[in-house]
């Protein structure tokens, strides 16, 4: 059961941990009754086939032990024998094959496929008798005795129900031939397992649900196991801040590298500056290398005037080139027009300059 401080649902990380280790959802008791129920239904769907099947094998051999009476020997009457056994053992078989896929069939449908080797691996708790001692007072032998009595419960009941509706079979018993009372008891042996059979099957779904809810209940998480995990999954915080930190300076280091290559910046003219770049040979439009506000906006400037760029105030540009081109982009088409004028003004005051 969870502990008190354990009031957190678990994360899909804790779960697929406790799958890792064979600790699903399981209800033996429905893969129980799954087979038996599936057992008796294919039994009976093919019983007398089956029978006749056999009978006329056994007769075969029979016969045929009859015409070799004189050459009989060990060898001979054993392989008789087995050839009458074989019968016998596909009958065996079959369904032995059946409760092994209706089993399996009804663990995947609880699980779905799942192979580990965690559930058998030895473990010192198991061979300590304290815990074995405890574990005789446990709500689970509480519940799983539960389950037994009701079980046979189910059982009484539907004894008593199905002997009483048939007393007058029992009646005449002493008055039908060997074939008709081996058909009577059949059918009443087939309407006693297969009633009990679906009770099993409604028993084994709520066992089911309830191992499911006990699954649950024990894997619960406080909440500082959740913030643990998170913090392992998404990284720490703080960790992560000062990466994002070291990136920003990074980047603002290259972006004021890049600044003297600029050929203009515009400016707001104190709180934006976007540096620009073009090269009409090399390049389709200008190019945003650097851009800034308030501090970064100052040292952009500061570097403009250092190498002698250009800075020329214009707030709306500016502004719209700081809001709307990310840095090393180049500007879109619908503000070719307002930095063409830019560009124009700085090479006609570059030839003015050289002049």
């Amino acid at each position: 059961m969870a502990k008190p401080e354990q009031t957190e649902k678990a994360t899909p990380k804790r779960r697929e941990e406790a799958r890792g280790k064979g600790q699903v959802p399981r209800s033996t008791e429905l893969a129980g009754s799954v087979i038996f129920l599936a057992v008796v239904l294919v039994l009976h769907a093919f019983f007398e086939p089956m029978m006749d099947s056999l009978q006329g094998s056994m007769r075969g051999y029979f016969s045929r032990i009859a015409e070799n009476h004189s050459d009989l020997t060990i060898h001979s009457v054993g392989g008789l024998f087995m050839q009458a056994a074989s019968g016998v053992a596909l009958i065996v078989l079959i369904v032995f094959a059946l409760a092994f896929f209706f089993g399996i069939l009804a663990n995947i449908a609880q699980f779905g496929f799942l192979f580990t080797l965690n559930s058998i691996k030895p473990s010192f708790a198991k061979l300590n008798p304290i815990n074995g001692f405890k574990n005789l007072f446990s709500k689970r032998i509480l519940v799983s005795l539960g389950k037994q009595l009701l079980k046979l419960g189910i059982v009484a009941v539907i004894l008593y129900i199905e002997i009483a509706k048939n007393m007058s079979f029992f009646a005449q018993v002493g008055g039908m031939s060997p074939a008709g009372m081996i058909q009577g008891m059949m059918n009443l042996i087939y309407g006693i397992a297969w009633k009990f059979g679906l009770l099993l099957v409604v028993v084994g779904l709520l066992d089911y649900a309830y191992e499911r809810w006990q699954l649950e209940e024990n894997l619960k998480m406080t909440k500082q196991e959740v913030k643990d995990e998170w913090k392992q999954s998404e990284g720490n915080p703080e960790a992560k801040g000062a990466m994002k930190k070291r990136q920003r300076e990074s980047s603002r280091r290259r972006m004021m590298q890049a600044v003297p290559r600029a050929t203009v910046v515009v400016t707001n003219p104190t709180h934006f500056a976007v540096a620009l770049e073009w090269d009409e040979m090399q390049m389709e439009a200008p190019v945003v290398i650097a851009k800034g506000a308030d501090l970064i906006a100052k040292r952009i400037r500061d570097l403009a005037r250092e190498h002698n760029i250009p800075i020329m105030e214009n707030p709306p540009l500016a502004r719209t080139l700081y809001d709307k081109v990310e840095l090393d982009r180049a500007i879109p088409p619908n503000m070719y027009a307002a930095v063409a004028q830019v560009i124009a003004f700085v090479y006609k005051l570059k030839r003015k300059t050289i002049a």
